[in-house]
């Protein structure tokens, strides 16, 4: 007798569809909620960037401003607008003989090549940066890096091209950058040339005797000819501004003779003048899309040593960079009169989004009447995230 045969178990072809049905669409919803979730990670994660990046080019410009006219401040009456002349390792660099590396291959102090000693100047527009296609501003900022000297040298007799001769010379140490002047004005009214040397590693380090050996020919900054200037030539009241060593040492930084501006692919871009650390600019921060900045003034004339008017260095305005960088005896008070900086810096994210999430346009010093500066975005432009930073840094050594 034959045993019943069992039903087989099974799904049916309908069932089957409906499962994977079901499967698709409970897959398409995780793949949304990822999506989404990654999205959101990543707008988080590039706005945290943005503010991480807007600290630490802030603090950058903060600590350069502040110590803006450092050491060159008890000189500004005479020294304020020379042409700084150097040269180093034998090749000049100041005035200098071409045009500069990108992003400053465009910028002009108000004569090309020709940068004066000034705490800091401010050259509207003098940079394009790839990303942005926007004109960005400059910041050209001087300081000494000598800690234990704020008032320059005078010397006792005319400089010769191998020394210099002062009454005290304790403050200078061996390899210490220079930077010496006419304490009178130019043959023109103005201030007279100024150049850049270095003391010799014989001067003895306990500061005793009152020459101050240079480096020569060998050194690797040597003010004896550079384009027509030299140190003998500074014959009717020269002094000398100890300027710090060239690397990091016990009295001090090296010099900072800066230009500081937004470069291509949204970096905060600075390139040392004196080419202390070498001639190759230097990005400082990503991230930074525009950076435009105005003057604070004291516009009575140290008379209260406060802000009392915002100006803007346009060529209007009457501390444009013509103003400022001719070497006249107005420039000088002009120069003078600035005691603080705002700065303004636009920030963007790397991404692009799908959605338009900046629409509007981006503002920065609204509260100052007439200076308030505006950028509109292009379509492209609004699928990224910004920030707008800005800052107020007294110029605190200009006060003499």
């Amino acid at each position: 007798m034959k045993a019943p045969r069992r039903s087989q178990a099974g799904v049916t072809l309908i069932e089957m569809m409906v499962a994977l049905a079901v499967s698709l669409v409970l897959s398409v919803a995780v793949m949304m909620v990822l999506s989404t979730f990654e999205g959101r990670r990543r707008t988080l994660g590039s706005t945290s960037d943005l503010d991480q990046t807007g600290a630490l080019a802030m603090f950058q410009l903060d600590r350069w401003i502040r110590s803006a006219g450092s050491g060159l401040g008890q000189g500004s009456s005479y020294a304020y607008g020379c042409k700084v002349f150097a040269a180093r390792s034998g090749r000049q660099i100041l005035p200098a003989p071409g045009p500069l590396p990108s992003p400053f291959a465009s910028v002009d102090p108000g004569q090309a090549g020709v940068f004066r000693l000034a705490p800091i100047l401010i050259l509207p527009g003098q940079t394009t940066p790839n990303v942005s296609g926007k004109p960005s501003d400059v910041l050209v900022i001087m300081s000494s890096g000598n800690d234990a000297s704020q008032a320059p040298s005078v010397l006792t007799a005319p400089p010769t091209a191998a020394q210099l001769m002062a009454a005290n010379v304790t403050e200078f140490s061996p390899g210490d950058l220079l930077l010496v002047a006419d304490h009178h004005k130019g043959p023109a009214g103005g201030a007279a040339d100024c150049i850049v040397s270095q003391v010799s590693a014989s001067l003895s380090s306990a500061g005793t005797g009152t020459a101050i050996p240079l480096g020569g020919s060998g050194s690797t900054y040597d003010g004896a000819a550079v384009n027509g200037a030299g140190i003998a030539n500074l014959t009717d009241d020269p002094v000398a501004f100890d300027l710090g060593a060239p690397t990091v040492s016990g009295s001090g930084q090296p010099p900072a003779f800066h230009l500081v501006g937004v470069g291509d692919n949204d970096s905060l871009v600075g390139y040392d003048l004196l080419q202390v650390a070498g001639g190759t600019p230097q990005a400082q921060a990503e991230g930074v899309f525009e950076m435009h900045a105005v003057y604070g003034i004291d516009s009575t004339g140290n008379a209260n040593n406060k802000v009392d008017q915002w100006v803007g260095p346009g060529a209007a305005s009457p501390y444009s960079v013509a103003a400022l960088s001719d070497g006249s005896t107005g420039a000088m008070k002009l120069l003078k009169n600035i005691r603080a900086v705002r700065v303004g810096l636009v920030l963007r994210t790397s991404l692009p989004e799908k959605g338009l999430v900046t629409p509007g346009p981006l503002t920065m010093f609204s509260d100052l009447p007439g200076l308030a500066f505006t950028r509109t975005l292009t379509p492209s432009e609004q699928h990224f995230r910004y920030r707008v930073l800005e800052t107020t840094v007294p110029v605190r050594n200009n006060s003499f």
